[in-house]
């Protein structure tokens, strides 16, 4: 970002205090000459060169920089050439409240001494050569701002094609700038390359491609499926689910508004198939006429559930636990006489994993020390965006936006998102898949207690 300075009216002394500055940081520049550009894209501004002629006689150019449309801030260059006072403030303000915050002690010990080496020249001198090192940390800082926003939040971008053009010609801008450094450039380029890559890889898409691989597939019963292929296959679907909700769905409680279905879509598939699965389970189990099958199939979904936790798939284990634990279920007490009290302890366990008591906290605890890919319980950030919004205002009592209020929220919505960013390496099996997405003996709440009646009925009292 080009930042207009004014030029001293002795050239000579300018060249000296360049000179100067230059000598101090030749011994770290010596050191970064055998690192390679392409190592390291965020460019720290102490690795600037001294300030180029054509900075002296340059004159100032005009480019569209941002605008403000559709709610997002867009600040113009050519507003900012109108007045060169307050730009430099403004520029020195932001380079000189930021450069700083991320340095390690060695780039802080260079700034240092490139503030004692110019400690023997007059202001002006020292203003030339401190305002182009904001000006490299300033461009080194929004590179970074546009590297993180184009790489971590692509659906901007995607339904955006004005926004992404924008940003684009912006970036072109930036790499006409004679003065700018190879890594910057390169860092512009790659952010370019990202922008301008066709999106093929879209979660939603991925799930219809899965599920289209079960056409014509016939469905094969519960046994001939192992319970290891079960539980891949179950985290495949669940997490497919889970990643393609996009991060504006968690915006405004709107899961919990009328029109959620238009609101929050991928939401409200992601509850569907949390309900199609306990549903399936409840269901597989109570078909089973015989007591000896109905505790098999009890002892094997709990096997499930406990590969699914190896997986990281907490979704997934609640959808089991939550099954077993309906009424229609627990209350089969002949059944669970023939259930192994191995197969009970592991139960149990499974169960305190994914409890609610004290706010999840078992299950956020797992997730805290758990390495992505993972699947966690969506309903449990959900209850925690609620209670934030409910109980957080959004403007402080001087008016001001509450700042700590969106950091809470912007926080559950990063650990979300990292979890979706992450994928299984699984291969779909269409068998297993297409067995999970039955629906042909699925039964409702209140004809899965009428089964459950009928197989074991009701001792007299």
């Amino acid at each position: 970002i080009d930042v207009p300075a004014t030029i001293p009216e002795k050239p000579g002394e300018l060249s000296a205090s360049r000179k100067h500055s230059s000598d101090v940081l030749k011994e770290e520049s010596e050191d970064d000459q055998n690192h390679s550009d392409e190592d390291n894209t965020e460019v720290s501004p102490v690795k600037s060169p001294p300030t180029p002629k054509s900075f002296l006689n340059r004159t100032i150019t005009e480019f569209p920089f941002f605008n403000y449309n559709n709610g997002i801030l867009m600040t113009t260059c050519r507003d900012l050439v109108d007045n060169n006072r307050s730009t430099l403030s403004a520029t020195s303000a932001f380079a000189i409240a930021t450069a700083g915050a991320n340095e390690g002690p060695s780039n802080k010990e260079v700034f240092r001494r490139m503030s004692l080496a110019n400690t023997g020249f007059s202001s002006d001198q020292r203003n030339i050569d401190k305002e182009f090192v904001i000006r490299r940390a300033a461009t080194n800082r929004v590179l970074n701002v546009l590297r993180h926003w184009v790489t971590k939040h692509t659906q901007d971008f995607d339904t955006d094609d004005t926004l992404k053009y924008r940003v684009i010609c912006f970036l072109e801008e930036v790499m006409h700038d004679p003065d700018l450094l190879t890594q910057e450039r390169k860092a512009a380029a790659n952010i370019i390359r990202t922008l301008t890559l066709e999106e093929t890889t879209e979660q939603h898409s991925m799930l219809e491609e899965v599920i289209l691989m079960t056409e014509g597939v016939k469905t094969e019963p519960f046994e001939n499926h192992p319970a290891l292929e079960i539980a891949e296959q179950l985290t495949l679907l669940d997490h497919l689910v889970f990643k393609s909700i996009p991060y504006e769905e968690f915006f405004g409680q709107g899961w919990m508004k009328a029109e959620k279905y238009e609101r929050t879509p991928y939401i409200m598939k992601t509850t569907k198939h949390f309900n199609h699965v306990s549903n399936f389970i409840a269901s597989e189990i109570i078909r089973n006429e015989d007591i000896s099958a109905r505790a098999s199939a009890i002892e094997k979904w709990v096997a499930v559930a406990d590969i699914c936790r190896c997986l990281h798939n907490y979704n997934a284990v609640l959808e089991i636990t939550s099954s077993i634990n309906r009424s229609a279920i627990f209350r089969l007490k002949k059944t669970w006489l023939k259930v192994s009290k191995q197969t009970k302890s592991l139960l149990d366990k499974l169960q305190k994993l994914v409890s609610s008591d004290g706010r999840f906290k078992n299950l956020r605890e797992s997730l805290r020390n758990c390495d992505p890919p993972c699947v966690p319980y969506l309903g449990m950030y959900l209850t925690d965006l609620v209670f934030i919004e409910e109980g957080t205002p959004n403007y402080t009592e001087d008016g001001l936006v509450n700042f700590s209020k969106m950091r809470m929220i912007s926080h559950i919505i990063r650990e979300i998102r990292q979890f979706q960013q992450t994928t299984y390496k699984i291969d779909p099996q269409p068998k297993v898949i297409q067995y999970l997405l039955d629906e042909s003996f699925m039964l409702d709440e209140e004809s899965l207690y009428e089964s459950s009646l009928l197989i074991e009925p009701k001792l007299p009292t």
